[in-house]
């Protein structure tokens, strides 16, 4: 089994957290080759990723990261346009 650890620094921890757990359910009915747990803490959001193979631990890592990604950038879009 492979083993990884993200650690994304962020004063939104808990909007990114809230942002993709939703994506867990998904993973549990997909039945995938790679086990996800995500955590938050004051400021910071922590992925571990534990999959079978190479394949999978690149996939899974690429998705969450991605995911994380893009709900960083809606919160920087939502605070830009409340600026305004």
């Amino acid at each position: 089994m492979l083993h990884s650890t993200y650690v994304i620094e962020t004063q939104n921890a808990d909007y990114l957290y809230r942002s993709i757990t939703p994506e867990l359910e998904t993973i549990a009915i997909a039945g995938t080759r790679s086990a996800v747990i995500v955590r938050e803490t004051a400021e910071k959001l922590i992925i571990d990723i534990t999959a079978s193979d190479v394949a999978s631990c690149r996939s899974a890592t690429n998705s969450w990261l991605r995911l994380a990604l893009v709900a960083t950038e809606v919160d920087e879009l939502v605070v830009d346009t409340l600026k305004n």
